[in-house]
């Protein structure tokens, strides 16, 4: 019998949380409406979203959104202990990637019937980005954006080493060879210089293999089922995508970098990669940069990414005024999507992408296109423990302890164990 958890099976544990996460919902002061709203959102993507919540505030006097900023490293947790004790937040921010499990563990409202009211039109969503807030045919949360995994340049580098065309545009080849063969001209033009910087293990390096193994044809990690999902992983085009990768490493990309953000914000890397977010922070600094989608260099379009999405969380006597109130907020945030974008990411709605408020913003409409290529996570309970199994296996692969094969090997023995099969 696999283990799957319900939405009461944390009560035990609540109370060791509920100090911070206690309900402060009610009324202000002046008596508006006041309604929590939790969020773990950091550096520039915190500034945006509290100037958006503050325009919010100010744009009427029913309703007051108190924006809370939680941890990161136990938001979830939170998350879970506080709705299963009836003193969750109003209205939350939750990963794509997360739902099935919030779901599952029925901490969630379908947010279909309760935007309704606003007339909210779900259709102005791309397909794999509606489909990443479905869980069994039931949407449970709206997205507001989509951050895919991307390449940065450092465009006086680049120039430095005779990486740019005439008109500024990078001379790079989309095919493996000529990814690598970019950097391998920067290592040669530039040798007191980093030619691409990422760290030798964690997250980045498990979304670059995400994008290489998709981008090879590799087929879902996991089967359509919720619950008792059957591992679909394709074993040697896992281990022909880390092979892949792993020959940058020693080669192209350091090993071991101490900080890799910091190796490029100082000028001392030709290239970076990593998500859309760290566009808001190199506009931020005096870098000469360029922010371009990761080169489709296989056969198949495919990308890294995930979005943020705006759930609602399950309150056992939550009004209907209160939840029109949730949906008029929600919405205003989604319409927002332009401002939100300012951090780095790619607004969710199609019209939002389209409009001159984000189609002027330097960077973002050139990697747009990106979203519409983001294969998202499965939808399974076992997501967020077979991440931590592929990020550990892959540091394994990078780091030369142990080949490709038996990397792969260990993370699909790992996956078995997480998902009991």
């Amino acid at each position: 019998m696999k283990h799957v958890f319900g939405k009461f099976a944390v009560l035990a544990s609540a109370a060791l949380l509920l100090g911070a996460c206690a309900q402060t919902t009610g009324t202000t002061g002046d008596g508006r409406m006041k309604l929590d709203y939790w969020v773990f959102f950091s550096g520039g993507d915190l500034s945006y979203m509290e100037a958006i919540v503050n325009d919010y505030n100010n744009s009427q006097d029913e309703v007051y959104i108190d924006m809370i900023l939680q941890d990161w490293d136990d938001y979830y947790t939170k998350v879970v202990t506080s709705v299963a004790a009836d003193r969750g937040p109003d209205v939350a921010v939750s990963h794509a990637a997360t739902l099935p499990q919030l779901m599952n563990q029925g901490l969630l409202e379908p947010v279909e019937p309760i935007m309704a009211e606003t007339e909210f039109d779900f259709e102005l969503f791309p397909d794999n980005i509606r489909e990443a807030v479905e869980v069994e045919d039931a949407a449970y949360a709206v997205p507001i954006d989509t951050h895919p995994f991307i390449l940065y340049i450092n465009n006086d580098l680049a120039e430095e080493a005779g990486l740019l065309d005439e008109d500024g545009s990078l001379k790079l080849d989309e095919s493996p060879e000529g990814f690598k063969a970019f950097f391998q001209q920067a290592k040669e033009a530039l040798p007191d210089k980093t030619p691409l910087s990422i760290s030798t293990g964690g997250v980045d390096v498990y979304r670059w293999w995400w994008t290489v193994y998709f981008q090879m044809g590799g087929t879902p990690i996991f089967s359509d089922d919720l619950r008792e999902p059957e591992i679909t992983l394709d074993r040697e085009i896992a281990i022909e995508a880390a092979t892949y990768i792993h020959s940058f490493f020693g080669d192209v990309i350091p090993m071991h970098i101490g900080d890799f953000y910091e190796t490029f914000q100082a000028g001392n890397a030709v290239g970076l990669m990593t998500g859309v977010w760290a566009t808001g922070i190199w506009e931020g600094s005096d870098m000469n940069f360029t922010a371009v989608p990761l080169p489709q260099s296989f056969e198949v379009e495919a990308a890294q990414g995930d979005s943020h999405t705006l759930i609602i969380p399950i309150k056992e006597e939550q009004t209907a005024e209160r939840q029109q109130a949730i949906a008029e907020f929600i919405a205003y945030v989604s319409d927002r999507g332009a401002d939100w974008a300012k951090a780095g990411h790619i607004p969710a709605r199609t019209d939002v992408v389209a409009s001159p408020a984000f189609q002027q913003q330097p960077f973002r409409s050139e990697y747009a296109e990106v979203a519409s290529k983001v294969v998202f996570t499965d939808k399974t309970i076992y997501q967020n423990p077979a991440e931590t199994d592929m990020v550990r296996a892959l540091d394994e692969i990078m780091s030369n302890r142990l080949t490709p094969e038996e990397g792969i090997d260990q993370m699909i023995d790992a996956l078995r164990v997480t998902t009991r099969q």
